[in-house]
């Protein structure tokens, strides 16, 4: 028993922080997963397996009674069957079995645009978050800009308009300040509810993949566009649907019975005995009656029907060959976007290494009798390109998640979050 106990509590120990190193992106994704639009999709698909049994041969079948003179022992009892037409019966399973593909492929493309959005919204608030704090930096210095200016004001040095115009920047700043700071703590309260837990911290870049594994990523790996890509497997699956209803209805416009009845009139059968015992000419089968009803294709709108839901197939396929042409257009941008922006992140990082801002406000505040101004637009300087630099890479981020998202890889079993510099698996 206590070897028990004691493996329960190493298991315990290691699952634990197993649990709680999963950051809070790969959370927020592996909620998605049991996300209530998932959830009622996936019922979808459960309800039509439960429903997928129909009665060969024939679409409806009813009893009828009917009653004379209100007399109940001379009733008419009458089974109405309404026949399929020819080939009805396969195309109808036909129909359910895509039909039950398409409910699936809707299950799949579901996850995968909520997975998206949640990726791109929490990249969004990344980049809010890191403008926030660019904005919190910035305006100090604005700060001690206005009150340099206002120390010159006797000075020959004094520029009024460029006084009113440092003011004026200071005040944008400060309100967009507060905007990203707002709009920041509104995502990490969204982010709690869909956890379930106050207690998950701010939205940060803590063991984000780099640009540097990006780059090694995209120029290492030829992408090409997945023939099974959730995009096209819906429209795949959209079209195929439409094949099978048009199929459904060519074959339903083959009907040649519109219906079969079978009757038993036990008024007639007593009528019969009654000639019967009066030694009369009598026939027990005339209680027995069979009435066919035919189809007369030459007269029926159903044709108009069958052309119609064969535009709809047509139209459907259309579709799927312009969204494939689409995605694979969109998978090239995409790809070359990010090459493109990384190409600019990286220039910007060399630019920062040579022109050394950093190492230059260092030099400048060493020195004395240097203008403050110039250590100001120093700086001022440095945290403008940490901005630029900051934008790029969150656009980055974005593009390398469009490119997984095109290629069909963000739905892939194991599915995994691709900002991760460990590649985190999401877990069920």
């Amino acid at each position: 028993m206590m070897r028990i106990v004691v493996s329960l509590s190493i298991m315990l120990i290691w699952f634990v922080p197993a649990t709680a190193q999963k950051s809070l992106l790969c959370r927020f994704l592996q909620a998605a997963k049991n996300d209530s639009q998932i959830v009622g999709q996936r019922s979808h698909a459960s309800i039509l397996r439960k429903a997928s049994f129909s009665m060969p041969l024939i679409s409806d079948a009813e009893v009828r009674v009917r009653n004379r003179a209100f007399d109940f022992g001379a009733q008419r009892y009458t089974l109405r069957l309404d026949p399929r037409g020819f080939g009805e019966t396969k195309a109808l399973r036909s129909l359910k079995r895509a039909r039950l593909a398409y409910e699936e492929s809707l299950n799949g493309y579901a996850l995968n645009d909520l997975l998206l959005r949640r990726y791109i919204y929490f990249i969004d608030m990344l980049e809010r978050k890191s403008l926030a704090d660019s904005y919190r930096d910035l305006i100090p210095v604005y700060e001690d800009r206005i009150k340099v200016m206002e120390q010159l004001q006797n000075s020959t040095d004094f520029d009024l308009t460029d006084l009113i115009k440092t003011e004026k920047e200071l005040a944008k700043l400060v309100s967009e300040q507060i905007e990203e700071e707002q709009e920041v703590a509104t995502a990490n309260r969204y982010i709690w509810f869909i956890l379930g837990d106050s207690l998950s911290g701010g939205v940060d870049t803590t063991g984000f993949i780099s640009v540097a594994a990006i780059k090694k990523e995209v120029s290492g790996v030829r992408f090409v566009l997945d023939e099974n890509n959730i995009y096209l497997n819906h429209l795949k699956g959209q079209f195929e649907f439409s094949e099978k209803r048009y199929n459904l209805e060519k074959s339903q416009n083959r009907k040649v019975f519109s219906f079969l009845e079978f009757s038993y009139d036990h008024g007639s059968l007593l009528d019969e005995y009654a000639r019967r015992d009066d030694r009369k000419d009598y026939n027990l089968n005339n209680a027995y009656i069979m009435e066919v009803g035919i189809t007369l294709p030459f007269v029926s709108a159903a044709r108009e029907d069958v052309a119609r839901r064969r535009i709809d197939f047509l139209k459907d396929k259309e579709d799927y060959d312009k969204l494939r042409r689409e995605l694979a257009t969109k998978m090239k941008k995409d790809e070359e976007d990010i090459k493109a922006y990384i190409e600019r992140y990286e220039l910007l990082t060399l630019r920062e290494t040579e022109a050394d801002a950093e190492t230059s406000l260092k030099k400048y505040l060493q020195m004395s009798g240097v203008d403050p101004l110039v250590l100001l637009a120093i700086k001022e300087s440095l945290i403008k390109n940490r901005v630029e630099k900051e934008k790029i890479y969150f656009s980055i981020l974005r593009n390398f998640v469009y490119v997984m998202d095109v290629t069909g890889r963000l739905i892939k079993e194991p599915m995994v979050n691709f900002l991760s510099a460990q590649r985190e698996v999401l877990e069920q």
